[in-house]
């Protein structure tokens, strides 16, 4: 079964919600669009804040805390988190056998997605982050990947990394 999760995470500070929101879906999400096809990521969606809670402040028990990306399904409670201090969310399914320390085009992680996530994150994600079972949170969600075909495509189509014409999946070259 695919590893589905949900990451919480925080805007760069001076950065207002409207060039946060600009910023990550009009060019990080396609920034990452390589990332996603080299790992068989089949699904990837924005979430952006307000987040609530899907179930009232009934945390998953796959809940994961801030630190170096833990892997899905480690068990810790979010009843320490405060929904209101953070601005969006990244949900991803992973193929079953996905490790995030042995991924694939490390150096395209390393190189381009850290340093861009920089720009408009409070650091890079991985230092800030909160890992939550799939389904945890919800606000305005922007679907880029689903069933493996990118479906996101918008103003900045073709730059910051490769984003195929309408409906093209992940995995095609």
């Amino acid at each position: 079964m695919p590893e589905a999760v949900q990451v919480l995470l925080k805007r760069r500070p001076g950065t207002t919600v409207a060039a946060f929101r600009a910023y990550y879906q009009d060019h990080h999400a396609k920034l990452v669009l390589p990332w996603c096809k080299a790992n068989e990521v089949t699904f990837y969606a924005q979430i952006h804040g307000p987040l609530t809670w899907t179930k009232p402040h009934s945390a998953p028990p796959e809940a994961a805390t801030s630190g170096a990306a833990p892997p899905p399904g480690i068990s810790t409670s979010t009843s320490n988190i405060s929904l209101a201090d953070w601005d969006a969310a990244a949900e991803m399914v992973f193929p079953p056998d996905f490790q995030l320390e042995q991924m694939k085009e490390k150096e395209y992680y390393e190189k381009v997605i850290l340093p861009d996530e920089s720009k408009f994150l409070l650091d890079e994600a991985r230092a800030h982050m909160v890992a939550l079972a799939a389904g945890s949170v919800e606000g305005s969600r922007v679907e880029v990947i689903r069933d493996g075909i990118v479906v996101l495509l918008g103003k900045e189509e073709g730059k910051g990394g490769e984003c195929g014409g309408g409906g093209a999946r992940v995995g095609d070259a």
